[in-house]
Parts: structure tokens; sequence; C-alpha cells
């Protein structure tokens, strides 16, 4: 189902843009069954915004882009500000590829990093992402629960960005759970909670913007224990406590509202706590609450239309976290709480104050078979010699 999912994401995407160039939308209408069935035809709809809407967006960007390029070429580095060129930079090994480019681990002077690098194009929208993702990662330095940027390269035909190395994602430490057959704590979980809601409530208050993108995969583990957002390039700035521009992120994680003409293009931070929701959800069960669906677009109708997801009776979670995946998955946006609420909520107390469930523990027991296993595999499929282990590896044997 994962693959499935990320391989909507890209299809939904080059989708809009080959419909309506940089401008969101879509129309879900289910086939008739009958020429009485009117009352049974759900329209799921993300509005059009003008051209007004578009140009003023795109002078954002602009504006944003011309800010961020001064700083081309700094780094900070433990309380160091160097210029660097990035031919300075060593490369280590490969990382992987995220949904804005390919990640490679490197170093500088000694210092390991992650380096994203980011293709430039004349697709206006992926250069919006780009941009947008560069601002608010490097504007947010001073949050413990978003990805530390070091600094960045930019260049005519690039964006490098340099990031400290995490230790796994959401996405795939489910995924090494999933492997091992076992299921993540209910302890664990709260304590990832806590640093998410923080982390999202950062960005309202200190940026004063909102994500759009939370999922699994864009929420990242360090070595000790540390969850931290990243991925940016569909974030939005509020204007009143209000996101007034539709920006597609991953469908399947969206809020119902997103999807209704009469809301998605004047939503609120409450989107985002639905997104949180079905991540929790995906997390305690160890499976995406609408993997029973087959059909993509199906898959949206039915967040729409549907009852809310919950948690399994069976499966012994506390009242306390059905009560919070309750509140985070309201339908009406407008019941749903903010991040303040949240932290007050009693899941969120009780996960602060517990002191039995340490992420370090959660993250070795699980990132470093992952790991292992994937070295294995690439090396069954002729791929050549591992040339070096994973950061998370030789850093546990040293």
């Amino acid at each position: 189902m994962y693959g499935v999912r990320e391989n909507f994401e890209s299809r939904f995407r080059k989708w809009r843009q080959l419909r309506f160039g940089f401008v969101d939308g879509l129309c879900l209408i289910p086939p008739r069954r009958s020429t009485s069935s009117d009352t049974k035809r759900y329209i799921v709809t993300l509005d059009l915004n003008g051209p007004d809407h578009a140009q003023r967006e795109l002078d954002d960007i602009e504006q944003r882009y011309e800010s961020v390029k001064r700083n081309s070429g700094i780094l900070r580095l433990k309380g160091e500000v160097v210029k660097a060129n990035f031919q300075d930079l060593q490369f280590i090994s490969d990382i992987g590829n995220g949904s804005c480019g390919h990640v490679s681990k490197m170093s500088y002077r000694g210092h390991v990093m992650a380096v994203k690098d980011m293709v430039r194009t004349s697709n206006k929208e992926d250069n919006k992402r780009i941009i947008m993702d560069l601002d608010v990662i490097s504007r947010a330095e001073a949050s413990h629960h978003i990805v530390l940027c070091y600094g960045y390269f930019i260049s005519e035909t690039s964006v490098k960005v340099c990031m400290e190395v995490m230790a796994s994602c959401l996405h795939t430490l489910l995924r090494s759970a999933n492997r091992l057959g076992i299921r993540i704590a209910e302890g664990y979980i709260g304590k990832m909670t806590v640093c998410i809601v923080q982390g999202l409530d950062y960005l309202k208050d200190h940026l004063n913007v909102i994500h759009r993108d939370v999922k699994p995969s864009n929420i990242l583990l360090d070595w000790n224990g540390a969850v931290k957002l990243c991925d940016f390039g569909i974030s939005g700035q509020l204007i009143e406590s209000r996101a007034h521009t539709v920006q597609a992120g991953c469908p399947p994680y969206m809020a119902p509202e997103r999807f209704d003409p009469r809301f998605n293009s004047d939503y609120d931070i409450r989107s985002d706590v639905w997104s949180v929701g079905i991540s929790l959800v995906e997390l305690a069960t160890g499976t995406y609450p609408y993997s029973h669906i087959d059909s993509e677009f199906a898959i949206l109708a039915a967040i729409v239309r549907d009852p809310s997801p919950t948690l399994p009776v069976n499966m012994n979670f506390s009242v306390h976290f059905h009560d919070f995946i309750a509140q985070c998955l309201q339908k009406d946006f407008k019941c749903r709480p903010k991040y303040k609420a949240l932290l007050n909520h009693p899941f969120i107390l009780n996960s602060e104050r517990d002191q039995m469930h340490d992420l370090v523990v959660l993250v070795q027991d699980n990132v470093v078979p992952e790991a292992l296993f994937e070295a294995v595999q690439r090396m069954l499929k002729n791929a050549g010699p591992v040339k070096s282990l994973p950061y998370h590896i030789e850093r546990s044997e040293k």
C-alpha cells in the first residue's frame, strides 16, 4: 500500500499540472447507478484559484527566493559560521530519494551532513516547492522538532540543502516493525505525538506557517530519540490564521475539508490535525486506515463521505488515546481542537510524564535491522559491494 500511495501522489501532482498548470483542481464523481441516484452522487473537488491568487503566490515566492539567495554558501556548524563552496564537501554515500530530490551523506571539515539535491527547472510549481522548503527550514533552527538546516547552496540549476543526518522516518520505522511482526507500543507513539504537535505548533506560532503535508514519511527520528518534521515544500503562509491558497499535499492524508469547495481555499491548521490523526492510526495498527479500498480516487471519496477511522477496540489502547484520535479525526474541522488544546489533552500530558518508553530504544531495535536488511538486499541484487554501511550502523559500532 505504501508504494501505491507514493505512486498516487506523483500521478496526482502530474495530473494537476497537465490539467490546470500550477493551479490545483480535482473533481471526483463516482459513476451513476441509475437516473434516480442523484442523491447518492458525491462530488469531491479542489476549488480553483483565479489568476490573481496565482500571481500573488508567485510574487511571494520570488521575494522569498531573493531573501534566501543572499545566504547561499553560508554554513552554520556547531556555532561556527563559514563561507563554503559546494566543491569543498566530500561525498560519503547515498541515503535515498525524497519527494523533492536525491539525498546524499557528505562531510565538510569533519562535519557529517545529509545533503538534499533539488533540481531547478522551468516548472513554476516545482520551484515553488523548493523555495518554500528552503525558506521554512532555514528559519526554524530554534525548534527542537524541525530538522536542522546547516545551510544551502543555490545555483542556476539546483538547490542543495545541508541538514543534520537522521536515523529514519516513521514510514521506514513502521515498515521495519511490520517486517519484524511487532506493533509499535502506545507509549512510544505518545512520545512521538508530543514532538509532532509541538513542531506544528512552533510553525504556527513562530513562522505563521501551516505544514499541509503531514504524513509518516515526513516525520523523522534521530539516534537520540528526537522526532522532527521535514519537507515543507507545500507549506503555506497563514493570513489571519487561515490558509488562503489551495495546495495539494499527499491526498490520502488530507482532511475532508481540503476536498470541499466551500472550505478548501479557506482552511486552517486543523487540516493538519486530521493528518496527524490518520498517521497515528497507521502507526498504532500497522496499516493505513483506508488500505482496504482498492481504487485510489475512491479513497478520497471515502475520506469525505465515510465515518472517520477509529482505533480498533480489541487492541487494548487506552481511553485517552482513543479520545485523542477521535478529536483529531472530527469530520467537521470546526470541531477539531487546535494545537494548544491538543497539548493539554490527557494523552499528551501522560505521554510527557511517561519514563518507560525511550524512543532511543525504539529506533535502535527497529532501524538497525531495517538498514541491515536493505544492505543485504542490495548485495543480493548484484549491485556490487556496499561501499559504506548506513551512518547509524557505523555510529552504533563505534
